[in-house]
């Protein structure tokens, strides 16, 4: 990844990104097993969108009700806090590009900060893993000393999507289609973890490069 600037200090930042339903979960979870702290932007991500918070309201003031969901929560003395339906959503920003790009400048600046501080938190850890879907499309690779780019076909990942997500064939290629192309983010990646074989197989691989 000629050119691009790296993480700077001595600690081993590992990013982890790839294609929706590439395999980088069960990665992050073998990493996670033998014993490195795993920091995750979908988790970040996710949490922005709690009920009350900043992006919540903006995402509610932009699309109203059509994103708002039936049942919501309540504060201790009864008032309602509105919430997001995640699904409804995401149905608007897989299949408009502007809406997307809106929201991903909402959100991304917000999980860009979540790991700045959880990175200040671990400073005694010799190697933080930072799953990223979204590292490059995000601008976050001065965040890693390393990149790890999880690598499948696309038909892998439109039939692992269909199964996983309950989507029909257009809803997978559309959340594909959202995503920068696997083939692009391998020629940016450090490491390349081939994950087109059997399941696990890419374990020998990535012990390897710990």
């Amino acid at each position: 990844m000629s050119g691009e600037k790296h993480w700077q200090g001595l600690q081993r930042h590992i990013g982890i990104t790839g294609g929706i339903a590439s395999g980088k979960s069960c990665v992050g979870r073998f990493l996670q097993l033998q014993g490195l702290t795993v920091l995750d932007a979908d988790l970040y991500a996710h949490e922005a969108l709690t009920p009350a918070s900043q992006a919540t309201e903006a995402v509610l003031k932009r699309y109203g009700t059509r994103v708002e969901a039936l049942e919501n929560n309540k504060t201790n003395d009864g008032r309602a806090l509105r919430q997001i339906d995640r699904r409804a959503l995401g149905k608007i920003v897989f299949n408009n590009a502007n809406e997307r790009l809106w929201l991903e400048q909402l959100i991304h600046p917000i999980v860009r900060e979540r790991f700045e501080t959880e990175i200040n938190q671990h400073t005694k850890t010799s190697a933080l893993v930072l799953m990223i879907p979204l590292l490059f499309e995000a601008g976050l690779q001065d965040l890693c000393t390393e990149i790890w780019v999880i690598y499948c076909s696309e038909k892998q990942q439109q039939d692992r999507l269909m199964a996983r997500n309950n989507l029909s064939t257009n809803e997978a290629k559309n959340r594909i289609q959202a995503q920068w192309p696997l083939e692009h983010k391998t020629l940016l990646a450090d490491h390349i973890i081939d994950n087109c074989g059997a399941p696990d197989s890419w374990q020998h691989q990535v012990s390897k490069l710990l």
